[in-house]
């Protein structure tokens, strides 16, 4: 059994808490640096971010040692080893509960006021301004246009949108403040579901743990929110 087949068993066995992992691994075969009987380690080139999961000391360490001590960005799929990779690499975590489509069909989306439709690079700056988060700069949010952002407009103007991470995940997910309480988010969540799935990708999302609104709101599309918790390291 070859590095991409042992790894493709390994995370079909870890369930929902390893599916960014499947992802990846559908998108790049390549991905895989290291596959063992109780642990994977994948490499996003896109994103350039680590993906680790392991279940034996055996298997961390020898993937771990493949981490570049300058690595910025990895993903942690159970909590035992934490420690481990904070002194590799001097990086803090921060929780996260994976959300995942896993209905056999996509969903419907509610009746709603408005349209939908793609955006184009000429949105970037607007959208970068009003995305909440830090690391939405006008450079990262120009590529998750290019990788399909969709939009909802209200009366011709901009309500809302919600993009795709570079790393594969459903995000971004912003309602315009004159535009919330009218089920603009619901309406952006499923459809951004609906999309991935016509697209062939696990449609799926990461949520920091406190954010409580955010939960309810993966609940409430009908998104499976799995109990084990993720760590993402970043600066």
């Amino acid at each position: 059994m070859g590095e991409f087949e042992m790894a493709a068993d390994y995370l079909a066995r870890q369930g929902l808490r390893c599916v960014d992992m499947l992802e990846l691994l559908r998108r790049d075969g390549g991905a895989v640096r290291y596959a063992g009987d109780e642990g994977v380690l994948l490499w996003d080139r896109v994103s350039g971010a680590w993906f680790l999961s392991a279940q034996s000391e055996e298997d961390l360490n020898r993937a771990l040692s493949l981490i570049p001590r300058e690595a910025r960005l990895a993903a942690c799929h159970e909590d035992w080893y934490l420690d481990a990779v904070e002194n590799r690499l001097g990086l803090k975590g921060s929780a996260f509960f994976q959300s995942v489509w896993t209905k056999p069909e996509p969903p419907e989306l509610p009746p709603f006021q408005g349209a939908l439709r793609r955006l184009g690079p000429q949105w970037a700056e607007t959208v970068a301004e009003a995305y909440c988060q830090t690391f939405g700069d006008v450079d990262y949010i120009r590529g998750a246009i290019g990788r399909g952002m969709l939009g909802i407009f209200d009366g011709g103007a901009l309500a809302g949108f919600i993009g795709v991470h570079d790393e594969g995940s459903l995000g971004m997910l912003e309602v315009l403040p004159p535009y919330r309480r009218r089920g603009y988010g619901l309406v952006l969540q499923l459809a951004a579901i609906r999309s991935a799935l016509a697209e062939g990708r696990y449609a799926y999302g990461q949520v920091a743990e406190h954010n409580a609104a955010s939960l309810a709101l993966q609940q409430k599309a009908g998104m499976t929110v799995c109990p084990e918790k993720i760590y993402w390291f970043m600066e």
